[in-house]
């Protein structure tokens, strides 16, 4: 079975980060927290409602640029990548690389599911794509 697998139809929750709900991040750090014994940090108090958005996509970016994310070309894409997406102008949405072309993933009012990463929708808010440092170490290390 696909780690992926029991993450697949988790309810929306706005500021959720355990299988009762998640929001697209709190998906993100319940499966790091679970599958890969990784603590990520928490933006819940970010999340408070969608006016917000500029500020966290502001965060999202500041922690791109941080030393716990690395940026990595999409054609080297690997599982437990973070793709960050456009919603507007704003990168504000995330998921996680489950295949090459997929993610996981979660938007408000829908359950997780998988997405095709070259769906026209998916494709053209695609905005970057994020290796956790301790991982790129791991893979080094191995």
């Amino acid at each position: 079975m696909h780690w992926s697998t029991p993450y697949v139809g988790l309810p929306w929750a706005e500021t959720g980060d355990t299988p009762d709900g998640v929001s697209c991040w709190g998906l993100c750090v319940l499966v790091y927290r679970e599958v890969l014994d990784l603590t990520l940090p928490s933006y819940a108090g970010l999340c408070a409602c969608p006016a917000e958005r500029r500020q966290i996509a502001s965060t999202i970016g500041g922690e791109a640029a941080g030393a716990l994310w690395r940026p990595v070309p999409l054609t080297t894409a690997r599982e437990f990548d973070v793709a960050v997406f456009r919603v507007g102008e704003l990168d504000a949405h995330v998921g996680l690389i489950c295949t090459p072309t997929q993610a996981l993933h979660i938007t408000q009012g829908h359950d997780s599911a998988v997405l095709d990463l070259r769906a026209p929708r998916w494709a053209s808010r695609f905005s970057g794509l994020y290796r956790h440092a301790e991982i790129m170490d791991r893979t080094r290390a191995a």
